[in-house]
């Protein structure tokens, strides 16, 4: 059975029409007819938020009947999982149905033996976010839909999501996919949709401008701009080794290529004690990763670097990137204020 989804960029997505369909959308030019998200701008951390989804499936060989499938990129400290419901209505069924979660243990039918998640992973990346904290959430129709030969089935989605489980206010750019569980994610072949006149596609993905979360007492998680400062975790215990990683390239800071580069941290524990190292020894000193690159790492043991008792626990870390002297100081976004690492595993 072969599928054609018809694509279409709605209201505010429009502008960057061209940008969005090279950078984000697995399908070509022509076939931007019918696929639209209905999503606002921003949002407010712990409230009820509606994205609505529509596109129109088409099929123009044998009839066949399947499941609707529908992916949904968004950051791991959402639980989209636990906190989205997402009903539908189409024209070939009756009533308002519901997205069920992919059983993880079922295959998608091209990619050799990957979880549907983890072919999405593959197939669309992490949507153009910075940050590799980001999962696809798969769902399928409740019931199957019989699709006939040249028959067209429009689809409506709604997702009611309470936002920011982790109470991060957030930059990122959420991504959506559709497909169906025969095909799943075919590479197209060539083939032309008489009707429009245009190549036919098996699925189709989307990722939205920078979506803003705002109003939460987390941390500012900004997957969408270059940051001065990354981790590797992102998200990690105090028990935990962590890579933290100065890109001097991202900014004009006062550390101009300098010949070395030490950290300046503070942790600050749950029985309200600080301890602060901040001394240019082989203990705080960044490596350059490549020669002349103004790109700089540090790993940690949290644990260790601070020198807590047994009896303690860090709950986050402020810190500064400076140079040799201790006086120059390199903060968050280039300012005066520290970067903040909070200690979590989720």
């Amino acid at each position: 059975m072969r599928s054609f989804l018809h694509i279409n960029i709605k209201g505010r997505i429009l502008w960057g029409m061209c940008a969005a369909i090279i950078m984000a959308i697995i399908i070509t030019c022509c076939s931007l007819i019918n696929f639209t998200v209905d999503q606002p701008d921003t949002a407010v951390v712990g409230a009820n938020t509606t994205i609505k989804v529509q596109f129109t499936y088409h099929n123009i060989y044998q009839s066949k009947t399947q499941s609707l499938v529908f992916g949904f990129l968004a950051p791991k400290g959402w639980a989209t999982a636990q906190n989205a419901k997402i009903t539908y209505t189409s024209t070939a069924t009756s009533g308002i149905g519901n997205m069920k979660l992919m059983d993880p243990a079922a295959i998608e039918p091209q990619s050799n033996g990957l979880s549907w998640s983890a072919a999405m992973k593959k197939k669309f990346g992490i949507g153009g976010n910075l940050i590799d904290d980001m999962e696809w959430v798969v769902y399928q129709s409740d019931v199957s839909v019989v699709t006939s030969n040249g028959g067209d089935i429009s689809v409506k989605l709604t997702i009611d999501m309470k936002m920011g489980a982790d109470g991060n206010n957030t930059l990122c750019k959420l991504g959506y996919a559709v497909a169906e569980t025969s095909d799943g994610l075919h590479d197209p072949d060539g083939s032309i949709d008489k009707d429009p006149g245009v190549k036919y596609e098996y699925f189709a993905e989307m990722i939205t401008p920078c979506f803003q979360l705002t109003g939460g007492p987390g941390d500012i998680v900004d997957f969408c701009n270059p940051q001065l400062t990354s981790y590797d975790p992102p998200k990690a215990l105090d028990n935990d080794f962590i890579t933290i990683t100065y890109d001097g390239t991202v900014a004009d800071t006062d550390l101009k290529n300098p010949a070395a580069v030490y950290l300046c941290a503070t942790g600050n524990t749950a029985d309200g004690k600080s301890i602060t190292v901040c001394e240019q020894t082989a203990k705080t000193k960044l490596t350059q990763t490549t020669s002349n690159s103004n790109r700089y790492k540090i790993t940690i043991w949290p644990r260790k670097f601070f020198g807590i008792t047994d009896a303690q626990t860090l709950t986050n870390m402020t810190y500064y990137i400076t140079d040799a002297t201790g006086n120059i100081k390199v903060g968050y976004g280039n300012t005066a204020s520290p970067f903040t690492y909070t200690f979590k595993c989720k």
